[in-house]
């Protein structure tokens, strides 16, 4: 019998949102990992926590528009791609897993040029640009929701798992406290969108703050109102014990709130993927959508949900019930089918 332990090659980075799902699936399947990340974002820490080796790759960013620094990346594409070669063929991978962003891009073509099956993972409604570049080249296609298996042309690769997140313990009895936060880099927006709500939030209720590593210069000063830069050990403890979220729209995020059964505001970042993440949980009631600048629309809805218990546990029962279950788990089968 063959009790050597497979090896998995993770890739992503530049955001957490690439990253936490894999550490997530990675958590619960034993098997020899290496993780290829990019060399300046904000995941490493949370890697090295995972204990987890690490590469870092420069890949470039491919750009939807005109620029005169696509021709420079162009230049670290090919270069990313012979280093890619170079990994895959020291690591040996039996399998690539992939939840998005461009470092994964040079990964997967180098992984389908050697023959290892490459599965990407799509976790927002929209379909970003890595992916859809990925898509051609991938084994498996795997989607949160099945609204979502008409993103792709590959319908026969897709393979509706929900979206794999870490094990958060929850609270029995949730506490007064609201928490505010901008996803894994922080959001200077939102940030300076709920400032003014800060006071009355904290007349209420205890109010933790996520920044972001280099927006300090916007905490406030307030009773009952504590900031945090980054908070990558204390979330899950926070996140569990809120009664209200008010966050980006981030799926990784927002995955991890729908598991918890906490009420959600959703302050999407303008002009992104988010906004679609946010409809999307409007439109099943399983959220409040708020648009950057909307203050009346924040002020009454905030009103609305610190007077009704009933109100914050309706629209946290309806996003729990949105999300397929056990999807790590989902994702675990999957890998054992292909390995």
């Amino acid at each position: 019998m063959n009790t050597k332990k497979p090896k998995i090659l993770l890739v992503g980075g530049g955001t957490l949102g690439s990253v936490s799902p894999l550490l997530a699936v990675a958590l619960e399947f034993p098997a020899e990992y290496l993780f290829v990340c990019s060399p300046h974002g904000p995941e490493k820490k949370l890697i090295e926590a995972s204990n987890i080796p690490i590469i870092t790759l420069r890949a470039g960013k491919w750009r939807r528009y005109f620029s005169w620094q696509n021709l420079a990346d162009i230049f670290w594409l090919k270069i990313s791609f012979w280093r890619s070669l170079g990994i895959i063929r020291k690591f040996k991978p039996d399998l690539i897993l992939t939840a998005g962003s461009f470092v994964a891009v040079p990964v997967a073509w180098a992984g389908w040029f050697c023959r290892v099956p490459v599965v990407v993972h799509q976790q927002d409604i929209v379909v970003g640009l890595a992916n859809k570049i990925m898509a051609p080249l991938a084994k498996v296609i795997t989607v949160t929701f099945s609204e979502q298996k008409n993103s792709f042309h590959y319908k026969n690769k897709i393979v509706v798992t929900g979206n794999p997140v870490r094990k958060i313990t929850t609270h029995e009895n949730p506490e007064k406290i609201i928490l505010i936060t901008g996803g894994g880099l922080g959001a200077r927006g939102l940030n300076e969108f709920v400032k003014e709500f800060i006071p009355y939030l904290s007349s209420y209720y205890t109010v933790h703050h996520i920044l972001g590593q280099d927006n300090w210069d916007q905490r406030a000063r307030q009773e009952n109102y504590t900031a945090h830069q980054f908070a990558t050990s204390e979330m899950p403890d926070l996140m569990s014990r809120a009664e209200l979220i008010i966050s980006r729209a981030g799926m990784q995020t927002i995955t991890e709130v729908a598991g918890l059964s906490k009420a959600l505001v959703l302050v999407p970042m303008p002009n992104s993927h988010q906004e679609q993440n946010a409809i999307f949980l409007a439109k099943h009631n399983a959220a409040y959508l708020v648009k950057q600048g909307q203050h009346q629309i924040m002020a009454r809805y905030l009103e609305k949900l610190l007077n009704s218990a009933d109100l914050r546990s309706g629209l946290a029962s309806n996003l729990h019930n949105l999300f397929p279950k056990q999807a790590v788990e989902n994702y675990v089968e999957l890998i054992k089918k292909l390995l």
